[in-house]
């Protein structure tokens, strides 16, 4: 049986990693499906908040990575011609993209196939663009540009990736007649067997893994850490991208206010390699996140083993009655206040038992073969 050719448009990959779980999803679907399909990705040549291209990357031309086709646009190249040169390159059957908002890789691509320059179906990825807290950012703006796409009626031919029933919903709130398929996120992380870090009573080690931008709430976790006047020795360290400058400044200004008792370090960007060795010197997670359609941090400390603290705007609520971690409304400060001043008195044994919830949780949560029909399914 021939298999289909599939084009990944996204705006950064790896090497990158600055963009976070978009990055990470594509990543994943591509090594857990990449014998049934044959992917083509195509992208930019430097990372999220750089232009700067990557070393030791060829731009403007076909090379391999990981041993998938990968054309890396440097940014004189990536013109509307040379882009749909590119994409029909491969004679594609089908061209899946990662953003609603994208200029180059969503809506120029839409724009081919309403045109009828572009031939092959097209599956459409929001990546939680869609959801509440997402659009909560700058809503006058995202509301005119949907009202613009509505009317011409862009996505007429589009079919749309859910990864969950509540981004379907999240969808067809913005669009009513959307076409949608869901299929979960994929993820490669390992489950571990053999945590052994230990919880003193009166410490705590927490920590942050996200893009330092508005829709992941630091500003919002570190609030929380203000009002945490207690006994006890606790350090919150930031892993991810200052995405947002301006943002991280505002940060800082709240974390140089915080008790003496806590404190903050930003330990900078990691590589998914990085990623699951790191959640070992940590005993939660603390991510009160506005949003996340799956939410790849969340899911590789739970498959570390260790527990977590966020809010309840993921699809990971059920570590609540896992008793593997907390998931807590963002409305209630004084909820997440108390469970971190109660973590912070846990005794090994009791932590020991969290840690093992997280395996027996995770055991249900990882990749199987109904995710692959899934996603036979989506791209059929």
């Amino acid at each position: 049986m021939t298999k289909k050719n599939i084009a990944v448009l996204i705006d950064w990959y790896l090497p990158g990693n600055k963009a976070g779980g978009p990055v990470k999803s594509v990543y994943s679907m591509l090594n857990v499906l990449k014998d049934e399909f044959n992917f083509f990705v195509i992208t930019t040549n430097h990372d999220l908040g750089s232009s700067t291209p990557y070393k030791n990357v060829e731009s403007d031309k076909w090379v391999k990575h990981n041993d998938i086709p990968v054309y890396y646009f440097s940014k004189e190249k990536l013109k509307s011609n040379n882009l749909l040169e590119v994409i029909n390159g491969i004679s594609p059957d089908l061209v899946y993209l990662n953003s609603f908002w994208s200029y180059n890789f969503a809506l120029l691509p839409l724009r081919f196939k309403r045109a009828g320059k572009l031939k092959a179906d097209i599956v459409l990825a929001p990546r939680g663009m869609l959801g509440k807290g997402a659009m909560s950012i700058k809503p006058l703006k995202k509301k005119l540009f949907i009202s613009l796409i509505k009317a011409v009626n862009l996505h007429a031919k589009t079919t749309f990736h859910a990864t969950t029933p509540d981004e379907e919903k999240e969808i067809l709130k913005v669009l009513k007649k959307a076409q949608i398929k869901i299929a979960s996120n994929v993820n490669s992380a390992k489950l571990n067997q053999d945590r052994s870090l230990r919880k003193e009573v009166g410490e705590l080690k927490l920590f942050y893994l996200s893009r330092i931008a508005k829709v992941k709430n630091l500003h919002y976790a570190l609030e929380i850490l203000g009002k945490i006047k207690t006994e006890g020795k606790i350090t919150y360290d930031i892993y991810g991208s200052l995405e947002d400058k301006t943002y991280w400044k505002e940060c800082e200004a709240v974390s140089k206010k915080l008790p003496a008792n806590i404190k903050v370090n930003y330990k900078g960007d990691l590589s998914f390699e990085q990623v699951q060795p790191m959640i070992e010197n940590y005993h939660f997670l603390f991510l009160p996140t506005l949003n996340e359609n799956f939410g790849h941090s969340i899911y590789e400390t739970l498959m570390s083993a260790c527990p977590v603290i966020i809010s309840d705007t993921t699809p990971w609520n059920g570590v609540n009655d896992s008793d593997c971690g907390f998931a807590i409304g963002l409305k209630d400060k004084v909820e997440f206040v108390n469970v971190i001043k109660s973590v912070v008195q846990y005794d090994h044994e009791l932590y020991v038992f969290m840690c093992q919830n997280c395996r027996i949780f995770m055991k249900q949560k990882i990749n199987n073969e109904s995710d692959i029909k899934a996603y036979k399914a989506l791209f059929a």
